[in-house]
């Protein structure tokens, strides 16, 4: 998963956060893309991002991202 952004300081604020969480990620130059790079850090990040607003947002990108929840 990437997210993509014209702003080198928000990809760097962003990379920040995701090593905090402790995801496997890193930023890409030219356009800068912040990746979360392993399909096992995927099901952490959604359980980060959704935790709270699970219950009154379904979101179409929610499954996916928890597809490998059972692991954890």
């Amino acid at each position: 998963m990437n997210i993509t952004t014209g702003s080198l300081q928000f990809a760097k604020g962003l990379l920040s956060v995701f090593q905090t969480w402790k995801l496997r990620s890193e930023v890409g130059y030219c356009i800068y893309r912040v990746w979360v790079k392993s399909k096992d850090d995927l099901p952490k990040l959604a359980k980060i991002v959704y935790n709270d607003i699970a219950i009154i947002y379904d979101s179409y990108k929610k499954n996916p991202m928890e597809k490998h929840t059972e692991r954890y």
